[in-house]
């Protein structure tokens, strides 16, 4: 039994919430078969629902054994490690990469479901396997042929894992602060410099962000003239890399991911894509572990809520279980509801990803759509391109904040035992805390959006979402005026918003939670369309989250930055 990895949410949405009659057949051709593939899918997440069962039973009670370092080699613990082998035997690694070189082409939606389940189970594991398949993911899209056939049969067999290294000391979310530098010496690109913070650094493969040593000092302090680089730790003739593993961290949570020091020094790496266009590149591989991250968020805040629900459902006070507690009941109830809101927010994402690269594939392939047709076809993934850049840091920022909150209800749930470090409590918050961090923190995110949002991609947002659900059937009519009446809401206040960059900025967060807000109701509703249980997640849903965005409409419009200069004096910076 697959102890419900595979849940009625991610079914649902395969069996209803996708047109993978459009997707399969514009990606393969008219004569596809859909139903297969799809039919296809679901075993795959059936299969991996197994493992992950079983990673999670073998993983129990051991959140606290810590990755070491033994002679420059980064070791896991046994857990992680034996989890590793289960999913690889199962053939669960890179299961979106081309069949070509051994992958399973799967959708990233299903990915995602796939790192959501494994983050259930064990969430330092996830990273592991995350980043090897996006690594092998950029080097398939922007590699060449020579490498993608070098390398990537290896990734889809297991045998090699990947690291992102991008952080410096003095380069985090700033990354035109990047000095590794990347020469060119008779003929072959080498690499110095040190990176920190490496998630997974003990990995055989690094894809490296590196300065471009032709135009360093020109460049420095910017993103142009970034490489990326493919960077092994064995070079082809079996001799070590100038990759070395100086210090693993020590971390408050995911302590089976490895976290490491990595120092470059004369080390051979291969240019991936063109010369000074490596942030273009590596962009690619940072959107889907974003996206990724925010599986993870939501697999861990499934793994607390229904550790909390299990546990209110057995432990009796007052002669019933605390369950039956009416302010219990709502704190699992509230937990529940978030957990599914995060997950609709990201599979409809998902979803639009997954439509561009069926549109890509079409307009490639010698099937593709011709004339009007064609027009309109690349007219839609351009649309969707914008969406997508608005939604991806909208996924990120939601997921992993509501991991937080879950995760902290869980502790309170189990009362005193949940502090107790021998409990699972307190490992999923401290698990969960990090992804708010990684891959850009919330607040980033939050920005990012609001650039986003500059562009016109807020207006569109909107609109799309407007009539989506005024289409919707008379019986729902009551939800959807308060939808409309939340984007009035915020067309309302965007105007405060308008000339005042420092005060659009104080307000990041806030105009992103409102959005977010009516993008998931009008996903709700759409499913209340199909199923019961969805119509009163959808009641529950809106009638809280319209109030409360209400609230932060005429909070944006009510003020100014002036807040600002009170947090100087508060703080006691110079003004």
């Amino acid at each position: 039994m697959s102890n419900d990895f595979f849940n009625a949410d991610m079914e649902f949405f395969i069996d209803h919430r996708v047109d993978w009659q459009r997707l399969i057949q514009l990606r393969r051709g008219p004569d596809a078969a859909p139903a297969d593939e799809v039919e296809t899918y679901k075993m795959v997440m059936q299969t991996a629902g197994d493992v992950c069962a079983d990673i999670e039973a073998e993983s129990e009670g051991k959140w606290h054994d810590e990755v070491r370092l033994e002679d420059g080699e980064v070791k896991v613990p046994a857990h992680v490690a034996s989890g590793y082998e289960k999913l690889r035997a199962a053939g669960l690694v890179c299961l979106p990469m081309s069949s070509k070189y051994g992958g399973s082409e799967l959708p990233l939606l299903v990915n995602c479901m796939f790192l959501e389940m494994l983050s259930r189970a064990n969430s330092s594991l996830m990273t592991i396997v995350g980043l090897q398949t996006g690594v092998a993911g950029d080097i398939e899209k922007y590699g060449s042929e020579e490498l993608c056939q070098e390398y990537l049969p290896r990734f889809a067999s297991g045998e090699l894992q990947g690291a992102m290294d991008l952080t410096e000391p003095q380069a985090g979310s700033d990354l035109g602060g990047i000095a590794t530098r990347a020469e060119l010496r008779d003929g072959k690109y080498i690499l110095n410099g040190e990176k920190i913070y490496i998630t997974n650094g003990g990995a055989e493969v690094h894809l490296v962000l590196a300065r471009d040593g032709a135009t360093f000092n020109e460049s420095r302090g910017t993103t142009n003239g970034l490489n990326l680089m493919l960077c092994p730790r064995t070079l082809a003739d079996g001799t070590r890399n100038g990759v070395r593993i100086p210090r693993i961290e020590h971390k408050l949570g995911i302590h089976g991911s490895p976290t490491c020091v990595v120092e470059l020094e004369d080390a051979e790496a291969y240019l991936i894509g063109e010369v000074g266009q490596g942030f273009k590149a590596m962009l690619s591989l940072m959107n889907n572990a974003r996206l990724g991250v925010a599986a993870q968020g939501i697999g861990i805040a499934e793994a607390a809520y229904r550790a909390a629900r299990d546990y209110a459902q057995q432990r009796v006070q007052f002669g019933q279980p605390i369950v039956h507690q009416p302010l219990v009941k709502s704190m699992l109830g509230k937990m529940a509801i978030n957990i599914q809101a995060a997950r609709a927010l990201l599979y409809r994402t998902c979803d639009m990803i997954d439509t561009i690269d069926a549109i890509e594939a079409n307009l490639a392939s010698d099937h593709a759509a011709q004339g009007e047709e064609r027009a309109a076809l690349e007219a839609e993934r351009d649309r969707l391109q914008s969406l997508i850049r608005f939604f991806t840091p909208l996924c990120k920022y939601y997921a992993t904040e509501i991991a937080n909150d879950v995760t902290r209800a869980g502790i309170q749930a189990h009362g005193g035992i949940g502090y107790m470090s021998e409990t699972a409590a307190g490992h999923y918050h401290n698990d969960s805390i990090i992804t708010t961090i990684y891959e850009g923190t919330s607040e980033i995110q939050a920005s990012f959006a609001l650039k986003e949002m500059a562009k016109g991609a807020l207006t569109a947002t909107l609109e799309d979402t407007r009539a989506q659900i005024e289409a919707l059937p008379e019986e729902f009519a009551d939800l959807v005026k308060l939808v409309c009446d939340g984007i009035d809401s915020i067309n309302g206040s965007i105007s405060a918003l308008l000339g005042d960059f420092d005060y659009a900025l104080l307000n990041a967060k806030r105009i992103s939670k409102m959005v977010i807000d009516v993008v998931v109701s009008a996903e709700l509703l759409q499913q209340a369309t199909l199923k019961e249980d969805k119509h009163l997640l959808a009641i529950a849903f809106i009638r809280r989250h319209m109030l409360a965005l209400h609230m932060n409409a005429e909070r944006i419009s009510s003020g100014d930055a002036t807040r600002l200069q009170r947090y100087n004096a508060i703080l006691g910076l110079e003004q």
